[in-house]
């Protein structure tokens, strides 16, 4: 008996819906308030939310009094987007879509947005050229990705040095979309001008033992990833985790502030 292998689009479906992100969401507010701001977002312009999850970007553009898409493969993540849009009583669409596959027509939005998303595409070509193709001429992209050399970034070495070898890799990692040369290589001739500037997310938790339980009952791929290990190796991931955590923490009073870094980039379409 043969089975169709998954596509990207089912494994993260699969991923993301196996435990509840937005409490990691919700601590990423203010991040998706500085990037619609970045992004000049204006009441009345089309605006779409590319690889949204549970619409923390969506809703800064709606409440700026945008008209806003939010597009996500998770249909789980866009019922939470229109939920907490009905509770503010924000306007918001929404539809399931792979970020490399956008079933939107060519210009159809003023402004195309993504935070923590869209760098997860596996084919970063394909992705870089939906968001150029769905956006206007004279539009903005406006991007937000965690950098090459940041915290999580580094987080994301220790826990795939405990992981099998996975297939051999078809392009960069996701972390590039958080270098500005990146960017450009990515979007070429497609964009006018593209300027950026690297910001500041700030961890709060009790401890940094207490902040990577928490990432591991929240952010999926951490979840899934727990998941497939033994016991010793959660040891190991937990202690070598918690370490880089505290190396970022600024707090002097024995709670956490660590500071995780990562690129807001606002691209003009060509």
């Amino acid at each position: 008996m043969t089975t169709t292998p998954q596509s990207p689009a089912d494994r993260a479906r699969k991923v993301w819906e196996a435990t509840d992100y937005q409490p990691i969401a919700t601590r990423d507010v203010l991040v998706s308030e500085l990037l619609a701001r970045a992004a000049d977002v204006r009441s009345g312009q089309r605006v779409l939310d590319v690889a949204a999850g549970s619409g923390n970007t969506a809703l800064a553009a709606a409440r700026r009094g945008a008209r806003v898409t939010a597009a996500d493969v998770v249909p789980g993540l866009l019922e939470t987007a229109s939920r907490r849009a009905a509770v503010e009583g924000l306007e918001l669409g929404v539809e399931v879509a792979d970020a490399q596959e956008l079933p939107f027509a060519d210009g159809s939005f003023d402004v195309v947005l993504s935070s923590f998303g869209v760098m997860y595409a596996p084919d970063q070509p394909r992705a870089a050229a939906e968001l150029l193709r769905v956006c206007r001429p004279g539009g903005r992209v406006g991007l937000v990705s965690w950098t090459p050399t940041g915290l999580t970034a580094r987080l994301q070495k220790v826990m795939a040095a405990f992981l099998p070898a996975p297939r051999a890799a078809s392009g960069p990692p996701p972390v590039m979309w958080g270098d500005e040369d990146h960017c450009r290589g990515l979007f070429g001739a497609g964009v006018a001008s593209v300027r950026s500037r690297v910001r500041v997310n700030e961890w709060c938790a009790p401890s940094a033992v207490a902040q990577v339980e928490f990432l591991v009952r929240h952010l999926p791929p951490w979840h899934a990833a727990f998941g497939r290990l033994d016991p010793e190796a959660r040891r190991k991931v937990s202690e070598a985790a918690a370490a880089e955590i505290d190396g970022e923490n600024r707090a002097e009073d024995g709670t956490l502030v660590a500071e995780a870094e990562y690129l807001e980039l606002v691209a003009t379409v060509a």
